[in-house]
């Protein structure tokens, strides 16, 4: 078969994301790549918002669900007709549509199929398959017969068709993350009248990409799965340094990276879904990544110019503490992150000693005469100490160095003596105990498996 003859593998590309995180610039870059590319907007959406479990306002629901267009968009009808096919049918056409490409054998074996997905939809997805969880039909409504819905006739179809040309489908996840104090205020913002000021974790999102995150690496444990280490970028990152984020996340995806990837055409794209028209004006605005923030005349996301600052309302707040976690968690994983020292002085190294890299600490108060004292055994990637502690407001801070040899601690009662005179002469009050100091100690060093060489 020719077709086997100028590729054997499809890079298929799942970025999950919360809303307002620029998927959809991310979503334009990749369309950007040229015919090698086939970009789908959100093909789980139809299916979740049938099935959603929190209560769900759209403008354009009811023809959404029903596949039509309303009277006033009869021009785009064949944008809401699409969305009556199923996840897997998309794919299955996707495939098809680069087979299909005449000049798809120039650019070798560098197809690839992108997929902007919202975290939210990810229980409509297996991660084990890298299909979408299947149903009977109607993107998964058990009362509809809509057979172009049929989920598990699609993916035979397409593994059929995969397997006839001698293709296979290489599964590459990337979770998009942005700052929930962004991600919400955008929400809340001129979007708000689109999903009623709805401020629902479930609606947000963000709590769910930590979802994702764990059924992505739990499926990789799995050797009957494609799927590699998860990539994570911040949508800060990459509005800030596109070409450079955008280089790594092609390598990291084990893509070419194309200088395409920075522009695009401003107005509606053809990957567009139906509901484009309520959340996209900003986008449909832009040209591009910014490279040149100098330029007062850019139309590119991120430009200084298009800078907004937003108020976070007190109605916000039960989902900001619910989300804020999951992002500090997963903005550790990012690249930039991972080399945020690489050109300090003098070593240009993170960590001096690698054993530092993975250890624990521990991070608590001391007990009162109402309780006992609260700490735990916390990753230091997540130890951090508060804003208003006397030792950031006023520089008021005691520390004391202590060493481990062949499993004994140093001068320990030396060490804690000198550690309270110290105390006392800063005038400290409500101190740790020396009991709860010493117990925390040991805790650390049996955490860390810390018996010689250990400071």
């Amino acid at each position: 078969n020719p077709m086997a003859d100028r590729f054997t593998t499809i890079t298929v590309v799942h970025c999950w994301s919360a809303p307002r995180s620029r998927s959809t610039a991310l979503l334009y870059s990749f369309e950007s790549r040229g015919n090698s590319t086939i970009a789908l907007d959100e093909p789980l959406y139809r299916r979740w918002l049938r099935q959603a479990k929190v209560q769900v306002s759209r403008p354009y629901g009811e023809p959404f669900l029903k596949g039509e267009a309303p009277p006033d968009d009869v021009d785009e009808a064949w944008r809401w007709e699409r969305e009556k096919q199923c996840f897997n049918e998309r794919i299955h056409y996707a495939v098809k549509g680069l087979m299909d490409e005449k000049d798809g054998g120039s650019e070798g074996d560098d197809k690839v199929i992108f997929l902007k997905q919202m975290a939210k939809f990810g229980h409509l997805f297996d991660f084990e398959t890298n299909w979408e969880t299947e149903s009977s039909g109607g993107g998964g409504d058990d009362n509809d017969n809509d057979v172009h819905d049929n989920t598990k006739y699609w993916k035979e179809q397409c593994l059929q068709m995969l397997s006839t040309n001698q293709v296979t489908l290489r599964h590459r996840h990337v979770l998009l993350i942005r700052d929930p104090i962004a991600v919400l205020g955008s929400w809340m913002g001129k979007s708000g009248s689109v999903h009623g000021n709805n401020p629902h974790p479930d609606e947000v999102g963000i709590v769910q990409l930590l979802d994702v995150y764990s059924k992505i690496v739990g499926a990789s444990m799995n050797a009957t799965t494609s799927n590699s280490e998860v990539v994570v970028i911040d949508s800060d990152d990459l509005a800030a340094q596109p070409r450079r984020s955008l280089h790594e996340l092609c390598d990291a995806l084990g893509i070419e990276y194309r200088e395409s990837m920075l522009r695009w055409e401003a107005g509606t794209h053809k990957c567009d879904g139906p509901w484009s028209k309520w959340w996209y004006h900003d986008v449909w605005r832009s040209l591009g990544w910014d490279e040149d923030t100098e330029d007062t005349n850019s139309t590119g996301i991120n430009h200084p110019r298009t800078a907004r600052y937003r108020t976070v309302p007190p109605a916000l707040l039960p989902a900001l503490r619910m989300c804020m976690p999951s992002y500090t968690f997963l903005q550790t994983l990012t690249n930039t992150h991972q080399q945020r020292a690489i050109t300090t002085p003098p070593s240009g190294k993170l960590y001096e000693d690698p054993r530092n890299q993975h250890v624990l600490v521990y991070v608590g108060t001391p007990g009162t005469s109402s309780g006992r004292g609260r700490g735990r055994i916390i990753p230091r990637d997540m130890a951090v100490i508060s804003p208003f502690d006397s030792s950031v407001q006023g520089g008021d801070a005691t520390w004391e160095g202590i060493r481990v040899y062949n499993g004994r601690i140093f001068h320990l009662d030396h060490h804690l003596n000198r550690l309270y005179r110290s105390a006392k002469a800063l005038g400290f009050e409500n101190m740790h105990t020396r009991s709860e100091i010493i117990d925390a100690i040991f805790r650390v060093l049996a955490a860390n498996g810390m018996r010689d060489g250990a400071h």
